[in-house]
This record gives C-alpha cells, structure tokens and sequence, in this order.
C-alpha cells in the first residue's frame, strides 16, 4: 500500500460545501422537470434525480446534473461551461448506444447550467460488489464482454472515458445490462483544452501511471477497467493490491478464489505500466478473451470422470496456495 497515495486520494475526492445548491429540492426546473432528491455532489456539478412533469409516463425517471461556480469565480464559470458543453456533446453523440445513457435535454436557468440524461434504474457494480461479494471469472468474463465493446465504440469516435471504475459500471434492474455512466471527465484524445500535465482527471485508484500525470490515452481506459476487475475478484482496495516498495501489483496472491492462467494474462496485460506493453485497443482484449476456453475446470471432490486433457477445459491458477492467499491479505 502507498501511504501518500491514498492523501493524495482523499485529496482529490474533497470538495467544497454546495448547500446553497440543494435549495432545489422539490423545485421545478425549466418550468417541467421536478426534483425528488439530489444523489451526489462535486466541487462543479451535483446530480439530482428528477421526473418530467410534461411526460404522459408518470414513473419515467431523468438524471438531471447541474453545473455550478461561485459567483465571482470567473475562471471556474469558464471551465464549468466547458465541462457542460463537453459531457452535453458526448452525451448527444453516443445516446444511440444501448450502454451509454441517452442525452434527454439541456438548459440554462438562474445563470445555473442543467443536463438532463436517462436515468440507468439499476445498481453499480460497486454497490453489487458490497451487496453479494466478490465476483467470480465467469462473471468477470461477461463484465468485459459487456463493456469492451463500449469502449471500443467510444475509442472508435476518438474519445477517452477517464474514468472508469466499479461506481460508474450500472448492471440494468430489467435485463442485467451493463451500462457506463458519468461522461464528466471524458474527452476527445485530441483535445488538450481541458486538460495540462501534472493534472489529475478522474479516479486516482483507478487511474493509469500516465492518467496520473495528465496524459491520458485510449489505453488508459483499458488499464482502469484492470484496476476494476481486480477489485471485483478481491473486494480489495487497489491500493492495497499493489506494492509501492516493489513497484508491482501483488494481486494474484490475494484472490479468495482461483482464476484460469489464460485469464490472469490478460488481467496482467491490461495493468502493464508501459503503454506499448499493454493492449492496443478494446477490441485486441476481446479476441483474447473469446479465445479462452469456454468452461473451468477448478478444484472439487475427486471424480473419476473429470478429465484435463480436453482443450476445452482449463484448469485455474491461484498463484499461491488458497491458505497461503488468505494469509498474504
């Protein structure tokens, strides 16, 4: 664990007090949309959940973000409105996406910006995580499968998400759809406006060593949806995943279950500190992963029938002994 990074975490989660911005409750905006709670709260935007009072289906729920600055910040009034424009343009552009929400609306009103998205009824992997415990490979498989194409669809029109991790991954209630949210810190890989070197943008957990020092690309992605993974399989800090004295992830040696070898190469490709050592794109991720083999074979009573001669099957890698595993975490 890296004592000065997890400061630097709380650091970067704080924010100022917006109280004055939760007057809003139960308030009507752009004279249609009514507020029912506020849900979280940046340093430059809040989030509310809303419902649509000009909508003839009474149970449609939005997401409405409100974008702020103090009044006489000029210079963060300026990076709000980029912010705004940016997300609403992200938003508008990949709304034809099943797994990305859709862009309902935008507006303005006492001086305050609004985007209003769809709602994702749903629950975050992070709140799944804590709900059911740690996941298994075969729900690790189906999560990548699920979200490489988004990533891929995002990379292919050019833009960085920046902020992937298991808070903004949402598992649809009605048909068990992954869906990634909150675009606030995306942008397009060419535009270098909203972000200087030495500026962290997104989850510092989460984050890619080049993320870090502001420079991220589309392979950054890649390396936060590792991170992930990793704590999916260990409801582990990644902090506490990876050891600053030996600048290496100790990862394997804390799984409370086994993972395949096939599997755990790939995770240790996403997580390569050099860029060229990593995957190039989502879509090189998911040949790999459809090359796996389809079914696991892992450890279980003695039977005279289990056979690890078929291609098929593959037999899992612990790294380390399961007693051995616990004890090391």
């Amino acid at each position: 664990m890296c004592d000065y990074l997890r400061s630097t975490h709380k650091f970067f989660q704080s924010s100022e007090d917006n109280s004055d911005f939760l007057s809003q409750h139960n308030s009507l905006l752009n004279n249609r949309y009514r507020i029912l709670k506020v849900i979280t709260t940046g340093k430059f935007s809040q989030a509310f959940l809303a419902v649509d009072n000009e909508s003839p289906s009474e149970d449609q729920s939005y997401l409405i973000k409100q974008f702020f600055a103090k009044p006489h910040a000029i210079r963060d009034r300026e990076k709000v409105k980029e912010l705004f424009h940016q997300e609403s343009l992200l938003l508008a552009l990949f709304s034809k996406h099943s797994q990305i929400p859709k862009f309902i609306n935008s507006f303005e009103q006492d001086e305050q910006l609004y985007l209003v998205q769809e709602w994702i009824d749903g629950q975050s992997l992070e709140a799944e995580l804590a709900q059911k415990g740690v996941f298994n490979e075969a729900e690790i498989r189906q999560l990548l499968r699920q979200l490489l194409p988004v990533l891929q669809f995002i990379h292919d029109h050019q833009v960085i998400h920046r902020d992937i991790k298991p808070t903004n991954v949402i598992r649809r209630r009605n048909n068990g759809q992954l869906v990634l949210v909150d675009f606030g810190a995306a942008k397009y890989a060419r535009n270098k406006i909203l972000e200087k070197t030495g500026t962290l943008i997104g989850s510092l957990e989460y984050a890619a060593p080049e993320q870090v020092k502001g420079k991220a690309v589309f392979a950054s992605d890649l390396y936060s949806l590792g991170v992930t993974c990793l704590h999916l399989l260990t409801q582990m800090s990644p902090f506490d995943l990876y050891d600053c004295s030996e600048d290496a992830w100790i990862w394997r040696s804390c799984l409370p279950f086994p993972i395949s070898p096939s599997l755990e190469q790939i995770l240790r490709k996403l997580l390569q500190k050099p860029i060229k050592q990593r995957y190039a794109s989502a879509a090189e991720v998911l040949a790999d992963l459809n090359d796996l083999p389809k079914r696991i074979l892992f450890p279980s009573k003695p039977s005279a029938k289990a056979s690890t001669d078929d291609d098929d099957f593959e037999t899992p890698y612990f790294g380390f002994s399961f007693q051995e595993n616990l004890l090391a975490c």
